[in-house]
Formats: C-alpha cells, sequence, structure tokens
C-alpha cells in the first residue's frame, strides 16, 4: 500500500503547482468524486506530513479516508483493488526491461529499488534521494532508465 501513498503525494503535488483542475481530472482517482474542501484537506494532509515514512504516510491517509466515508471511501477502496491487481503485471514488466538493461542501468535500476524499498526513509527524503541518485548517473544511462520507464 505505500506506492498508492506515493502516488497520491505525487498527484496532490501536481494539483498544487497547476491548481485545481477543471473537472477534476488531474487528482487521484479516488478524488474525482470529491469536493473541493476534501481536495483540499487531503493535499494539507500530504503537504504536512511528507516527513512520515510510507507506512506512517499510509496510515494518515487511511484515517483520512476512513472520516471522509461516503463516495470517497468507496472510490479509495477501489483504487487500491485495482492498483493490488496491476502490481504483478507491473513488476513482469520490470523485469522484462531490467533483462535488456546494460550493466550500468541494472546496477541503477537496483540501487533505485533500493532506495525505494527502504522503511526508514521518508517519503520526502526518498524523493529527494531517489532525485539525487538520478541526476548523478551519466547520461546514458539516465536516458535508458527513462526510454524503458515511458514503454
Amino acid at each position: 500500500m505505500c506506492r498508492l501513498a506515493v502516488f497520491a503525494l505525487l498527484a496532490v503535488a501536481a494539483v498544487s503547482v497547476y491548481g485545481q483542475p477543471a473537472g477534476g481530472q488531474d487528482v487521484p482517482p479516488f478524488l474525482r468524486n470529491a469536493t473541493p474542501a476534501q481536495l483540499q484537506s487531503f493535499q494539507q494532509l500530504i503537504q504536512a506530513n511528507g516527513h512520515l515514512t510510507e507506512t506512517a504516510l499510509d496510515g494518515k491517509v487511511q484515517a483520512w479516508v476512513n472520516q471522509q466515508g461516503g463516495k470517497v471511501a468507496a472510490d479509495w477502496a477501489d483504487f487500491q483493488k485495482f492498483i493490488k491487481g496491476q502490481q504483478g503485471q507491473a513488476e513482469a514488466a520490470h523485469q522484462a526491461a531490467v533483462s535488456n538493461f546494460s550493466p550500468a542501468a541494472k546496477k541503477a535500476d537496483a540501487d533505485l529499488t533500493a532506495i525505494s524499498n527502504d522503511s526508514s526513509l521518508s517519503v520526502q527524503a526518498k524523493g529527494q534521494k531517489i532525485q539525487a541518485y538520478l541526476n548523478s548517473l551519466p547520461a546514458n544511462v539516465k536516458a535508458e532508465l527513462e526510454k524503458a520507464q515511458g514503454q
């Protein structure tokens, strides 16, 4: 479930940068039917808790969803089911991509996976560490990872 909070964090960050989208289009799927007040509340929750680990943030998000109830809670449950259903396919696609990587890209992928799986890091620290690592990669390795991600 920790990937759900990261996804939500990224989606909310996009909303905060670009403003509230018309028709609720660029918000996480579980918030497409949320009220403007709920969107704002969720955004504040995520922004105020980036210092937490993914597990702790997931707990806060789940508590917030439970408090909202109704359509938000139902949409959250549907979103969780969808993500769980996609995890196997995503992992298989990842492994297929890695099998075609150069040795340098394989090392970078392993290092990035280790950062992503480090449960001791806060969501914010994890994002910063991943960004710093990506910025340190040679251009060809970074391009190889980006190409695979785009497929």
